[in-house]
Parts: C-alpha cells; sequence; structure tokens
C-alpha cells in the first residue's frame, strides 16, 4: 500500500507525515508538495517527494499515480480558488487510479454557515462522495494551537480579547488531528466511508483567559470585543479580505454555539481522549 499526503511541507501536513513514520514505513509514503526543496528534510527521511499542485491538473494527477490512498490538506486562499483546487485534486486522483481519498474537512461544514470556510468543506464532500472513490471525512475542530497568537497582548495589557460573547469552541491541538489522520492512512480498511467528527471538549473565552493566567501567574482577563472592532483589528494586519471574512464570520458561529458539538471519535479512531485546552495551554506557556 503506498500512501500520499498532499501539503506535507505545512504545518499539519509535516505533523501528518511524521505520526506516519511510526505506523508505517517509509517506504511506503510519498508526499505533495509545490515546492521540492523545502521537502528536503522529508526526503531524508526515506519518503517519496513529489511536485504537485492544486492548480495544475495534470501535475496532479501524475504526482497522484502509483497511489493507494491520499490526504488531501486544504491550502489557504479564498474559497472560489479553494473549491476548484479541491476539486481538481479529486479529479486527478480518481484519474491516476487511487482508491482512498481522506479529506481534512471541518466540523461545521454546511454552505450556510457563517464561517466563509465552511461552504468550501461542505463543496468537497459532496464531491468527494459522488466521486465514487472510497473516502474518510476528518471534521477537524479550530486547532488549539490558534490561541496561542493572542497570549503575547493578553501578557502585555491583561486583556483576552476575542468577539465571541459567551459560546464555547470544542479545541483540538493540530498535533493530535495530525495522529488521527496518520491512523486512518496507515489502516483504510477500518475506515472506509465514515465522517469523523474530531473536537475537543468545549470551553468558552473567560475559561481559556483564566487558564493563561494560572499557567503564567499573570491576571488576565476575558474581554468580548464588539464585532466590529474585532474586524477592524483583522483589517488594521493587512490580512487578505477573504481571511478576515474567514474569521469574522467564526467568531460570529461561536457566539451562535456552532462549535460547542462534541465527539468521541478521535477516541474511537486514535485510541485516546485528545489534549485537554488547559494541559495544551500550560504545556506551551511553560
Amino acid at each position: 500500500m503506498k500512501i500520499l499526503v498532499t501539503g506535507a511541507t505545512g504545518q499539519l501536513g509535516s505533523l501528518v507525515v511524521k505520526h506516519l513514520l511510526s505506523r508505517v514505513s517509509a517506504d511506503q509514503i510519498a508526499v505533495s508538495v509545490r515546492d521540492v526543496a523545502k521537502a528536503e528534510d522529508i526526503a531524508a527521511r526515506g519518503v517519496d517527494v513529489r511536485h504537485g499542485d492544486f492548480d495544475d491538473l495534470a501535475l496532479m494527477t501524475n504526482a497522484f499515480k502509483g497511489i493507494d490512498i491520499a490526504l488531501i490538506i486544504s491550502g489557504e486562499t479564498d474559497v472560489e480558488t479553494r473549491i476548484k483546487q479541491h476539486r481538481t485534486a479529486v479529479d486527478a486522483a480518481k484519474a491516476a487510479g487511487v482508491s482512498h481519498l481522506v479529506y481534512t474537512s471541518f466540523i461545521d461544514a454546511r454552505p450556510e454557515s457563517p464561517f466563509t470556510y465552511a461552504s468550501i468543506h461542505a463543496d468537497t464532500e459532496s464531491y468527494i462522495k459522488a466521486s465514487g472513490l472510497s473516502f474518510t471525512l476528518l471534521r477537524n475542530s479550530f486547532y488549539t494551537d490558534l490561541l496561542m497568537a493572542g497570549v503575547p497582548h493578553a501578557l502585555e495589557t491583561g486583556d483576552f480579547g476575542a468577539p465571541a460573547g459567551n459560546g464555547k469552541v470544542s479545541y483540538i491541538p493540530r498535533n493530535d488531528l495530525a495522529e488521527a489522520a496518520a491512523a486512518v492512512l496507515a489502516n483504510p480498511a477500518d475506515h472506509v466511508n465514515q465522517t469523523y467528527e474530531l473536537s475537543g471538549t468545549p470551553i468558552g473565552f473567560a475559561d481559556i483567559a483564566a487558564i493563561i493566567a494560572n499557567a503564567t501567574g499573570k491576571d488576565i482577563r476575558y474581554v468580548d470585543l464588539p464585532p466590529e472592532v474585532h474586524t477592524g483589528i483583522l483589517a488594521s494586519f493587512g490580512l487578505p479580505d477573504h481571511l478576515v471574512d474567514a474569521l469574522t464570520g467564526m467568531y460570529v458561529g461561536t457566539r451562535n454555539g456552532d462549535y460547542e458539538q462534541t465527539s468521541d471519535d478521535f477516541a474511537k479512531v486514535v485510541g485516546r481522549a485528545p489534549q485537554s485546552t488547559a494541559d495544551f495551554l500550560k504545556e506551551a506557556l511553560k
């Protein structure tokens, strides 16, 4: 069995490769990357490095040749472009004879979600199912890692701000999600046509602020920012419009309670519970 991981030089993809190497031999693993030069460390571990680009059907088809199971990891660009890229990847996999696709989706994958990126995942899930290939959909919750972006400001000002109201999010660490993906890739027959909701225990932002305070010994409080203030801050950073829209919508969904869902699917796939938000932050803030 030959396994391919797309986006293997990215933060999630590199972790998937790490976990795969602990489960299968290196000669069973291939990766597809836009810039082969950035994958020298992966190649040094005996992994087959291939040139792939979701914007190029022929190139992706060639990257998928000889592959039995492939993981499609979403990139970062605007909604329309990503939908087109994902469809190209699915078409290329089918043309190359890949038998099973694993896709990193999202826990609230519905077109009408205020989180604009959710429509990408809803479209890709439907397209994969319509392809006729066997599949596993990994509906990942938001990474716990993302919370670290607000820590420097919180330590400087004492305010941990977010326009989240009393909403909660079932955060889960990126490393745990990578391990779940590797577990599926290593044993695809156990996960045929399954959809997994991969999430942690829902937690509110006041509790997150308290964890940061306890871990650092600083006086930190949660500040519920007005949504328009938060959007203005994002825009001031020079972020692309599609990302500002997505992040703004994410917090609308948070206030609506869209991300409070939880599941034991991670434990079913990996065999243990995911790392809690408290434990993640305590370790990261040591």
